[in-house]
């Protein structure tokens, strides 16, 4: 090449040598940075095919999950549960009177011990009066029937009388028997007392618990005015919410603390509540303790520890499962790193946040028991 022929041909060969020359180098530096890539993927290896229902989350997600490995179940839980202190019910009895009345005097405090047949209030009620007024009345009427049917027998028997009028006075006899024993009835349940003055007296002995009558008060027919019970019979009132019932049974053993008295007791269920409170939900449990403890009274706050029958089934947290289709119940497994698999399960019912599982996991399997929506999110996406 010469520069002394044509200089614009010169300058243009130049030029076309040297887009030439770049040409070439960016081929070789194309074809090496290809060859280094295909070095580098085959020194690395391809993540497996994933089967049906399974996922794979990157190292970064994992931190999301948490996972647990399963075992079989054989200890048992504990229910606890709120309760109160509170008489047998056969070791107290509460105090009223049938008719409406005020208040006159009262002779007791709470707290007070008393023995059967001493005086707790007097009472005066105008009702009172009346029936005691149709007691006497009742009484006359029957005393003048008896001398009635005395008489016509007398004359029948000397046969000077007749038999219609000695049946009329038997019956009136009769009548008269029965009205009085139904005043007397009523009057037997004002108590002592005459006129209109009622005495309330303790129907057994043991210390007043409540008391409702305030002097000057008026008192309303079949009002509590006093609660009588035995200070050395206490039971336990618990309330056990409608999920706990299926693992108490009578006979059960528990523990019950009062935070009061810093006491913690063996006792006994003795008996279930056949019904549920319609807005709490819970169920009566009595509980009878093996000993009572000193100072121990009716209203005090306590609390039931109550262990459940153990169970050789493995239990799963209720937060484990995700619900499909309506009905569907999944669990997803760790199946190796970074993969997991949706697992259809067959559970029972669920009791204090754990549920029964009847198939579908094995002891051993690594469940994930929070995050199993975001695993769920993923399956979809790669439908």
């Amino acid at each position: 090449m010469q520069f002394l022929f044509n200089s614009h041909t010169g300058r243009g060969l130049v030029w076309a040598t040297t887009a030439a020359s770049m040409a070439l180098a960016l081929s070789g530096c194309s074809g090496r940075s290809d060859a280094a890539a295909q070095e580098a993927g085959a020194s690395q290896p391809k993540a497996a095919a994933l089967a049906p229902g399974q996922v794979r989350l990157q190292p970064a997600s994992l931190k999301m999950l948490d996972i647990v490995s399963l075992t079989q179940s054989g200890a048992a839980q504990t229910v606890a549960m709120p309760a109160r202190v509170a008489f047998q019910d056969d070791k107290v009895a509460a105090v009223a009177i049938p008719v409406e009345g005020r208040v006159v005097s009262v002779n007791v405090q709470v707290g007070d011990k008393v023995q059967a047949g001493d005086t707790l209030a007097t009472l005066v009620s105008p009702e009172a009066l009346r029936i005691r007024y149709e007691v006497e009345a009742a009484r006359t009427a029957r005393e003048l029937a008896a001398v009635e049917e005395q008489r016509q027998r007398t004359m029948v028997a000397k046969g000077v009388g007749v038999e219609m009028e000695l049946r009329a006075a038997q019956s009136k006899l009769r009548e008269t028997s029965q009205e009085l024993a139904r005043a007397q009835g009523v009057a037997a349940l004002l108590g002592t007392g005459s006129g209109d003055k009622i005495v309330l007296r303790a129907p057994r002995a043991g210390v007043i618990a409540e008391r409702n009558a305030v002097p000057g008060a008026a008192a309303e027919s079949g009002a509590a005015l006093f609660l009588v019970g035995d200070p050395g019979a206490m039971r336990i009132v618990a309330d056990a919410f409608e999920g706990d019932l299926a693992g108490i049974h009578v006979g059960a053993d528990a523990v019950v603390k009062v935070q009061q008295l810093a006491l913690a007791t063996p006792g006994t269920v003795r008996n279930i509540g056949a019904v549920l409170d319609k807005e709490s939900r819970r169920a009566t449990v009595l509980i009878d303790m093996k000993t009572q403890a000193p100072g121990l009274r009716p209203g005090m706050q306590a609390s039931v520890e109550i262990p459940l029958a153990a169970t050789q089934q493995m239990l799963i947290p209720v937060t484990a499962v995700l619900i499909k289709d309506g009905d569907r119940s999944l669990v997803f497994v760790q199946v190796e790193d970074g993969v997991f698999e949706a697992r259809t399960v067959v559970l029972g019912q669920p009791l204090r946040g754990m549920v029964p599982v009847q198939s579908g996991l094995k002891a051993g399997d690594r469940i994930v028991v929070r995050g199993g929506l975001l695993l769920d999110g993923a399956a979809s996406q790669m439908l």
